[in-house]
């Protein structure tokens, strides 16, 4: 019961600093970006600079062993995708690219859905995850 408090406690702090990003993004992808890497590093308990910098499959391997419980993958493989079109639209275009290959290849390692190469991440789709977990979203 204890771990399961955690876990909820730790994943209404992550849907937060997301949805912030998700709403920071309409004035500043650059920045909403930087604050996204900044939650995956906080709920992975990683150095931002270290983890994010990864090669794909080398990032889907050190995150598969930090992410605690399965759900959060879903959550992480999401955000992932968010900072990636971000990124794109801050026209960095090679970190987009790089968020992007790791995103698929740590949903590939944890059996979670990828994003697809044309998908935009959204609040809605955002919402629906979190629903899938009883969150209810923002009113």
């Amino acid at each position: 019961m204890l771990q399961q408090d955690y876990l909820m406690r730790l994943l209404l702090q992550f849907a937060e600093g997301v949805r912030r990003s998700i709403e920071h993004a309409r004035l500043d992808p650059r920045e909403a970006a930087d604050s996204l890497e900044e939650e995956l590093a906080r709920v992975m308990d990683m150095d931002a600079d270290v983890l994010l910098g990864l090669a794909p499959e080398s990032f889907a391997s050190i995150a598969r062993i930090a992410v605690a419980d399965e759900r959060i993958a879903a959550y992480i493989v999401f955000t992932l995708a968010l900072e990636a079109h971000y990124l794109r639209c801050a026209g960095r275009e090679a970190a987009a690219a790089l968020r992007y290959g790791q995103a698929c290849a740590f949903a590939d390692a944890c059996g979670v859905q990828a994003p697809g190469p044309d998908d935009i991440p959204d609040e809605s789709d955002f919402d629906a995850l979190l629903a899938e977990d009883g969150i209810a979203p923002r009113a």
